[in-house]
């Protein structure tokens, strides 16, 4: 294997995957309102969507780790199923279809994600070098261009460019993984390692306190369109809101390695967990589009540090016996988030409107900051 090959192809996935996320959750309400499925519907099918990812990337994890299934082959099947879901979600015309095959996109595209995570200690064990922190960096830049790539386009043409734009990511993922070698089957045991959170109490407060902050910035990130609305804004000024916040953390993401060898990614976490209670504050309080646009530069310290640091503290915290189940639970916050912001999102969009989203949210990332400092303060994994 060759080095700068396998971190060309590694970051190739991941910004796939993160042009996934942005189709796939960002424009979701945008694709569904416009399908004739209600806020509440909408936030009820992600959930249902993101609570069986939960079970998938458990599943996942755990037979990578036990060395059951060559990780390859699990993103092979993966991309396989949603290059063809998305293909068929072009010629429906049912509101209720779309919405169910939006919801099995959404739910593959998150599953995927931990058995993703974990390629990159399967290189070192290779005696290869991947840098995460660039590959997530290349995902942040490739999810800026999608998102105003996107919303421009739905302007002029629709809502077709979404499910379009998804068979496009799904198909080249597959295509990718293709070239990729395989993956972890022999270099493990099949012996069972089972990761019991007991014996790990400060990684199940990081948990705890990651799904609180994920929670608010998915319900958030799932009504967006509303939060630009609220201030005036479409559409376009939703894809260059999310653009902006993607860009605006790529130096973090790719100084992150360097930054980590002399920083413990718990002090990077506990900057992270303050930053987004600031952002949720802030939201509450925005009354133009400017102010939204430069309250997403913030997500330099907020998602940006999150993103990288969460992956090198499953290996800090648990150790590489259970690093596919750890990123696991790692990705299953964000899913948990998904779940319950989507769910709790949608109830309160239908009875109370996005004011009032908001300042909920802020209250929820406040406990969520609270358990990740907790969590960063105990020693070792008491």
């Amino acid at each position: 294997m060759n080095e700068r090959n396998e971190n060309i192809r590694y970051s190739l996935l991941v910004s796939l995957n993160t042009m996934m996320m942005c189709t796939g959750f960002s424009f979701i309400t945008y694709y569904l309102l416009d399908a004739q499925i209600s806020d509440k519907n909408i936030g009820l099918l992600i959930a249902i969507s993101c609570t069986v990812a939960i079970f998938l990337q458990q599943l996942f994890g755990r037979m990578v780790d036990n060395g059951v299934a060559d990780g390859k082959k699990v993103l092979l099947i993966i991309a396989a199923v949603m290059s063809i879901a998305a293909g068929v979600v072009l010629f429906i015309d049912s509101g209720i279809v779309k919405a169910l095959i939006f919801g099995l996109l959404a739910c593959l595209t998150l599953a995927m994600q931990p058995v993703l995570n974990s390629f990159t200690f399967f290189y070192q064990s290779k005696g290869l070098s991947v840098n995460y922190g660039v590959a997530r960096g290349f995902g942040s830049l490739s999810f800026a261009v999608a998102s105003v790539v996107i919303g421009f386009l739905t302007v002029h043409f629709g809502s077709l460019i979404v499910s379009l734009s998804y068979l496009i990511f799904c198909a080249v993922f597959y295509y990718v993984t293709m070239t990729m070698p395989a993956i972890g089957v022999t270099s493990r045991s099949r012996t069972s390692n089972s990761l019991q959170l007991g014996k790990f109490p400060a990684f199940m407060w990081m948990l705890i306190g990651l799904s609180l902050i994920m929670l608010f910035h998915n319900m958030v990130m799932t009504y967006f369109i509303h939060v630009v609305e609220r201030v005036g804004g479409d559409s376009s000024n939703m894809g260059v809101a999310l653009g902006i916040a993607a860009i605006i953390e790529i130096p973090v993401l790719f100084l992150y390695t360097r930054m980590k060898e002399h920083i413990s990614s718990k002090v990077f976490l506990t900057v992270s967990g303050i930053a987004f209670f600031t952002r949720a504050a802030l939201l509450v309080f925005s009354q133009s589009i400017l102010e939204i646009y430069l309250i997403q530069c913030i997500q330099l310290l907020d998602y940006g540090l999150m993103a990288a640091s969460r992956v090198y503290y499953v290996d800090e915290t648990v150790g590489k016996k259970y690093e596919a189940t750890g990123q696991a639970y790692m990705t299953a916050t964000e899913t948990v988030g998904i779940v319950l912001g989507s769910t709790l999102g949608g109830f309160l969009m239908q009875g109370s409107g996005i004011d009032t989203l908001l300042t909920v949210g802020a209250v929820i990332c406040f406990v969520g900051m609270l358990c990740m400092i907790y969590a960063c303060q105990r020693r070792g994994n008491g």
